[in-house]
């Protein structure tokens, strides 16, 4: 049975729409720690060699969070990456090495995402050192689809890297009414397709609204699932995550 298949048989025994969220971009500022309010199954990825990305991995890790790498990206817009970027200029063992130097900063990492990267992921070769080392380092990778022309989900699999992609953004416009379109649209896919990945970021405003929202799921019958749990009951590498990207503005992000 291909890997496909055996997920959308495991997918038809769910009870209930699963919806897993990320929430990246922490590490830099100290109202990051607000996003420890919650609940458990939300995974943290962070930053590689920020000053906070230890200490927010160390408590998540102790909090029996889910922690990730937020592996910074080249950008069409050349946007600064920060520290320990990959650019599409690298050689493959330069991206080994920044990797491997990325990944010990996020101590407890169980897997990657991709900050910005709109140029990096469309780039095959470049990609290919990148999951190569993901894979000897038992990680999944998650595609954040910043652009419509990323091959990350592409490379995982021929290189065998547990893999999945975001469908939602929910705070690329920073306000409720966004917050409220965004939130229902991930219900609506999460009920067509079984479940469903969405993005956010530390704002403020961000972890507000989902700290209202998201302990009402169960009663309006969704499931808040970890990215742990997802690839540990092993529907990663679906085509349902593959191909169901419709998150309206992503890929115009160009980040």
């Amino acid at each position: 049975m291909s890997a496909a298949v055996s997920s959308l048989t495991s997918l038809s025994v769910f009870a209930k729409p699963n919806i897993i969220v990320i929430l990246d971009d922490l590490g830099y500022r100290p109202t990051d720690v607000a996003a420890f309010s919650l609940p458990k199954e939300v995974a943290f990825s962070i930053l590689p060699q920020t000053p906070l990305s230890k200490s927010i991995a160390q408590r998540a890790e102790n909090e029996g969070r889910p922690v990730m790498l937020h592996m910074p990206m080249q950008a069409t817009n050349h946007k600064s990456m920060g520290p320990l970027g990959l650019s599409t200029d690298m050689f493959p063992g330069a991206i080994t090495h920044t990797f491997r130097k990325a990944i010990k900063s996020v101590p407890n990492a169980i897997g990657v995402n991709n900050h910005m990267g709109s140029a990096f992921t469309g780039q095959e070769d470049s990609m290919k050192a990148l999951m190569e080392e993901i894979k000897r380092q038992g990680l999944f990778f998650v595609d954040s689809r910043t652009t419509v022309l990323t091959k990350a989900q592409e490379v995982a699999e021929r290189v065998g890297v547990p893999n999945a992609s975001r469908q939602i953004f929910l705070d690329h416009q920073r306000n409720t009414a966004f917050f409220e379109r965004q939130f229902k649209r991930m219900k609506d896919i999460a009920k067509a397709k079984g479940y469903v990945v969405v993005i956010g970021h530390p704002h403020p405003e961000t972890i507000a609204f989902l700290k209202q929202q998201l302990p009402s799921l169960e009663s309006e019958g969704f499931n808040l699932l970890s990215i742990a749990d997802y690839f540990a009951k092993g529907e990663q590498s679906d085509q349902l995550l593959a191909t169901y990207s419709t998150d309206s503005g992503a890929s115009s992000l160009n980040e």
